[in-house]
């Protein structure tokens, strides 16, 4: 009798049963470990391209709970150079993807299109400049930065194409707690403007 029990329960009905549940589980834990995203703008180009379709490790920066304002540590805080994708802050429900060049304590400017960080300035070998005009600091942000000393919880974050980008400079600090993640992978990439593919940058790291 024990033996047509134990065979009862790795019937064909018992596997039918399970498989959807397992189907489910693997489905939403996917989700809830990448978001997919897709690039909006010529901000971060050429590191990144309008079109370019990214999947995004939530659990970068600590995984999102149910509860307001908490992750799991399943990750470390941003560093200076890391690419992360977060909620825009001007631009309720949208999402955007910039550059991490500060974080909480230090003090960032910009001179003259240079980038200076406590004091430093920052070999960006990822930065674009496609405008060699100069704007001063009374005309807007984009080239020249008064100094800025960023609070707790705060990053400070810019396109890689510096004279094409909405960034820190323009809406301030980002706050830390609308990060989502860290892009990791291009998984599909689509060339509005001639109406193809761009095959070569398909299922390319992200750096």
């Amino acid at each position: 009798m024990r033996r047509r029990e134990r065979r009862a329960g790795r019937g064909p009905s018992g596997r039918a049963l399970g498989a959807p549940a397992v189907f489910v589980l693997l489905v939403a834990g996917g989700a809830w470990l990448l978001a997919p995203f897709q690039v909006p703008s010529d901000s971060m180009r050429d590191t990144l391209l309008p079109g370019d379709y990214l999947l995004v490790a939530r659990w970068a920066y600590g995984l999102p709970t149910p509860f307001a304002g908490a992750r799991l540590p399943t990750g470390r805080p941003p560093r200076r150079g890391d690419l992360v994708v977060f909620h825009a802050p001007d631009r309720p429900g949208e999402r955007l993807v910039k550059r991490c060049i500060a974080t909480a304590g230090e003090t960032v400017a910009i001179r003259d299109k240079r980038v200076v960080v406590d004091g430093d300035t920052l070999a960006e070998t990822w930065a674009r400049h496609a405008d060699p005009a100069v704007h001063p600091a009374g005309f807007d942000p984009r080239d020249n930065l008064a100094p800025l000393t960023l609070e707790p919880g705060e990053l400070f974050v810019l396109g890689d194409n510096r004279d094409d980008s909405e960034d820190s400079r323009f809406w301030g600090p980002l706050p830390a707690r609308d990060v989502i993640g860290r892009p990791l992978l291009v998984y599909w990439s689509w060339d509005e403007r001639h109406g193809r593919p761009r095959w070569e940058r398909i299922l390319r790291w992200v750096r």
